[in-house]
């Protein structure tokens, strides 16, 4: 049992999840979920830290956030476990790809797995969305990376799940 054995849903399942894995990590780390310009004065933040530029002054002043309304900190969670939940469905489809490819319940634990980072990813999301509307003027690009991760969660737990039932192309 190898490589070679595994199914192609497997293996491109595998690529998805390195994919989601790489820009889940990058919506948290990134500090672009929003942004507001004041003209003269920038204002731009991520999940754990926040930016002020000035163009004036050219000064720039970056901190953690701390003390964290309750929504942010839900939010905060939400990504972080989602992030967790793909480093444990990655883990479970390298061991079905490369060793395993014919234990049924690795690619079972791998596409719940696939599904509830997806989940804890878009309940993240659409919880940040609803709070944050009027409190931060517009979305950056890190908000978007972590919609598409939580996208390609889906469909990597779907060509799982497709092989787990037995699916071929």
């Amino acid at each position: 049992m190898g490589f070679s054995d595994a199914t192609l849903f497997l293996k491109i399942g595998f690529v998805l999840l390195i994919v989601a894995l790489i820009l889940q990590l990058l919506g948290i780390a990134l500090p672009f979920w929003y942004s507001k310009d004041y003209g003269n004065y920038e204002s731009y933040g991520g999940l754990f830290r926040g930016c002020h530029e000035s163009s004036s002054s050219n000064t720039k002043i970056c901190a953690t956030w701390k003390n964290v309304t309750d929504w942010w900190a839900a939010v905060q969670a939400f990504m972080l476990i989602g992030f967790f939940l793909i480093i444990g469905a990655l883990v479970l489809s390298i061991i079905a790809v490369f060793i395993k490819s014919d234990m049924k319940i690795l690619k079972l634990i791998c596409w719940i797995l696939c599904f509830c980072a997806c989940g804890f990813i878009i309940i993240g999301i659409i919880i940040y969305g609803a709070e944050a509307s009027s409190v931060y003027a517009e979305y950056s690009g890190a908000f978007a990376v972590a919609i598409i991760a939580g996208i390609i969660c889906l469909a990597a737990g779907i060509l799982v799940l497709l092989d787990w039932m037995g699916k071929t192309m």
